[in-house]
């Protein structure tokens, strides 16, 4: 356990905050497996994560990727029993102290993954959900589709919702008509957008899971700004999801916690998987509440 805790100090003091990941997707005829929903998520190696399956009392289960300790724990992305699924990025092309004096009356994620059914559902619920919220980035699915969420300042939000085509975000606006402070893009955010929009479009074909696995582990643009990064930025996790609109979705999952070997899992989130009891299915360490 000392040596543990010396490796992840040891790599929280050699990389700076790290406020990025790259989501995309794709959905109807684009799509081989139904909607297919992808997250890169990088950030400071500072903590652990686990993935964990969640029974809220009268609500949806979900199964979530949280990071467990670290300066920002929490819940980073899951989907629900019901086949909705979402992922989310910083909008760190602003400052972290204009992020931060936006006002957040809930958490987000875990509003919609134990609430919402459907994307035409978080569709009706789009005002109580994204204004007053702190601005991000969300990428939501399920089977018939995708939904790219902007959450900018003073109560601004925009909607992108694809049933038939791809979807990709990183770490700045879209939309600068949200923001009223100037954003700065970074060269990691750019660049990743880029590369992920040239690997989605130079495709052949229809996409599928394993296809969304190979673009998780693009290592092109070098370790600072490829979309697998193990540089000043790195690489935690992969998460690639197939909602298909009749079978149970498929779940491909890379868990690469600091100081530890990366662990892949395939799952099948049928009955029997949310029959399982709550509790942490993969990683995990001292977790702070759900």
């Amino acid at each position: 356990m000392i040596r543990h805790a010396a490796i992840l100090i040891a790599l929280a003091l050699a990389w700076p905050t790290a406020e990025a990941c790259t989501l995309w997707g794709a959905a109807g005829a684009a799509s081989a497996e139904g909607t297919l929903l992808a997250k890169n998520r990088d950030w400071k190696p500072d903590h652990i994560q686990s993935v964990r399956l969640v029974h809220p009392a009268d609500k949806l289960s979900y199964l979530g990727l949280f990071a467990d300790t670290g300066s920002e724990p929490g819940l980073k992305g899951g989907v629900n029993e019901a086949g909705v699924s979402v992922v989310s990025a910083e909008a760190s092309s602003l400052p972290k102290a204009v992020r931060d004096a936006e006002v957040q009356h809930h958490r987000l994620l875990s509003a919609i993954l134990t609430q919402y059914h459907s994307l035409d559902e978080v569709s009706a619920h789009a005002d109580a959900l994204f204004t007053g919220n702190k601005p991000v980035f969300l990428l939501i699915g399920d089977a018939h589709g995708l939904m790219r969420v902007e959450i900018g300042q003073d109560g601004k939000y925009a909607i992108t919702r694809s049933a038939n085509g791809i979807l990709a975000h990183t770490n700045h606006y879209l939309d600068t008509s949200l923001i009223s402070t100037p954003q700065k893009i970074g060269p990691s955010s750019a660049t990743r957008l880029s590369r992920v929009d040239t690997l989605l479009a130079e495709h052949t074909g229809t996409y599928t899971l394993a296809d969304f696995a190979r673009i998780s582990a693009d290592r092109h643009d070098g370790p600072d700004n490829s979309l697998w990064r193990n540089g000043h930025e790195y690489t935690l996790a992969g998460w690639q999801i197939a909602l298909p609109e009749h079978a149970a979705p498929h779940l491909h999952l890379v868990l690469a916690n600091p100081g530890e070997a990366e662990r892949k899992v395939d799952w099948t989130l049928d009955k029997a998987f949310w029959a399982q009891p709550e509790g942490v299915l993969l990683g995990g360490a001292a977790a702070p509440a759900a």
